[in-house]
């Protein structure tokens, strides 16, 4: 990739997933994080080393330490941290946790609609164990929330719930759209369907969809 912008510790580069003319893909060379806004989508570089060679992250991280395959050391280790990193969810279940559940009354949720939109996830950060509240977006991967962590498992992605209605409520996060259920919980409401961006980085992603309803 060619280099064509570098604002701090960002760099734009022309996309490797497609020709372009316009810089959309933009690296953290502190976070070590990408993040492709044309197809609003991104990660660290394990995944964009998956993506690039369209393999598993095993297969991806055999090829980093082959003799064939070379890339400097430095790229070796990030993409290690990376790996180490990473969300691995283990299962999904119904919240159960007292933490969760106290952190929903905290947060002013009532568990009777958390539980109709999340579930509890157990999942692995390097060999560590843990668990957290759990909203599982269109493209399979899921957002993660507890006191303490704030966080996601790949792939990234917008939730969309069609109700079949003609108009749409956008919302930016999971909990600005819990917090609209229970406000709406025990009301007469129109039928309308809702779309979680999870990240505003998918809003412009997201205006197709949003264009396609009437209000």
């Amino acid at each position: 990739m060619i280099g064509i912008k570098i604002s701090g510790n960002h760099y734009w580069y022309l996309s490797p997933f497609r020709d372009e003319r316009t810089p959309s893909f933009k690296v953290n060379r502190k976070l070590n994080r990408w993040f492709d806004f044309a197809e609003g989508k991104g990660g660290n570089l394990v995944d964009l080393g998956t993506q690039l060679h369209r393999c598993t992250v095993k297969e991806f991280l055999q090829r980093l330490s082959s003799e064939t395959f070379h890339i400097p050391q430095q790229v070796q280790q990030a993409a290690k941290e990376a790996a180490d990193n990473r969300v691995i969810i283990l299962s999904i279940l119904r919240i159960s946790s007292y933490p969760l559940i106290n952190y929903l009354h905290e947060r002013r949720i009532q568990l009777k609609v958390a539980e109709k939109y999340l579930c509890e996830a157990r999942y692995s950060i390097g060999d560590k164990m843990y668990y957290s509240l759990a909203f599982k977006n269109d493209a399979g991967g899921y957002e993660l929330r507890n006191k303490n962590f704030k966080g996601s498992s790949s792939p990234k992605d917008t939730t969309f719930i069609d109700n079949g209605a003609k108009e749409v409520a956008v919302f930016e996060g999971f909990f600005n759209f819990l917090s609209y259920q229970c406000i709406q919980h025990n009301q007469e409401v129109k039928d309308t369907n809702f779309l979680i961006l999870n990240s505003t980085s998918f809003f412009e992603k997201s205006l197709p969809k949003m264009q396609e309803h009437q209000g």
